[in-house]
C-alpha cells in the first residue's frame, strides 16, 4: 500500500461508520408504525387505561375507598347466625314491582343466601347504569326493600352492611352525582342509611 492512499481509505471508514450511525438513529427515531407495524395494531387494539387519571379526583375516590373500608373493618354488622331451613320461593304479592320483574327475581333467588344471614340480594337492571337492588326473605319469600344504583353493590352473606356504588377508581365523582358511594344497614327489614363518618 503507497503512503497516500492511507488517508482515503480512512477517510472512507469514516464515511461508512457514518452511514451506518445516521441509519440506525433513523431506525430508533421512526414512529412505530413504520419500524414495527404489527406490533403497533396490536398494541392499539389491546390498551388499557390507567385506573386514576388526571381528573378524575383520585383525592375523591380515596376519600370513599377509605370511609367504606372503614364500615366493612368496624365488624359492627356482622350476623350472628345464618338461616339453614328451605329456601322460600318469591311471594309476588309482597311487593308492587315483584310480578313486573318475576322472572329475574326468581333467576336471582337461586343464588341462594348472599346478605345477612337470610336474605338474598337479587339485581335487576334498570336502564343505562341502572340497578335495581331487591331484598328476598329466604323464610318467607317476600321481597321486604330495595336500593336503586347506578355502579352496583357490594354485600356479604354474613353481614348486614350494604355498599351501593361501591368505589371504583375509575370513575369520574365530578362528573357523576348518581355515583356517589353509600353504606346502608339493614335492620328490622328495611334499609337505613348509615350515619356519615
Amino acid at each position: 500500500m503507497k503512503p497516500y492512499q492511507t488517508p482515503h481509505i480512512l477517510l472512507g471508514l469514516a464515511l461508512a461508520l457514518s452511514g451506518c450511525q445516521q441509519d440506525a438513529e433513523k431506525e430508533t427515531t421512526g414512529s412505530l408504525a413504520e419500524t414495527h407495524p404489527k406490533l403497533e395494531q396490536q398494541l392499539a387494539r389491546d390498551s388499557v387505561s390507567e385506573p386514576v387519571t388526571d381528573g378524575r379526583n383520585p383525592d375523591l375516590y380515596q376519600r370513599y375507598r377509605i370511609t367504606m373500608e372503614e364500615y366493612e373493618n368496624s365488624g359492627n354488622y356482622e350476623v350472628g347466625n345464618m338461616y339453614r331451613g328451605l329456601l322460600s320461593p318469591l311471594d309476588e304479592n309482597s311487593h308492587s314491582e315483584a310480578k313486573t320483574n318475576k322472572s329475574a327475581i326468581n333467576e336471582g333467588l337461586k343464588q341462594g343466601v348472599n346478605f345477612a344471614g337470610k336474605y338474598t340480594v337479587v339485581t335487576v337492571g334498570c336502564g343505562t347504569d341502572c340497578q335495581m337492588h331487591y331484598v328476598v326473605d329466604r323464610e318467607n319469600g317476600k321481597v321486604l326493600d330495595k336500593l336503586q344504583g347506578s355502579k352496583g353493590a357490594t354485600y356479604t352473606p354474613t353481614s348486614r352492611l350494604f355498599i351501593l356504588n361501591p368505589p371504583d377508581s375509575t370513575i369520574n365523582y365530578n362528573n357523576c352525582s348518581n355515583c356517589t358511594p353509600e353504606a346502608y344497614i339493614f335492620e328490622e327489614g328495611k334499609f337505613k342509611k348509615a350515619a356519615q363518618r
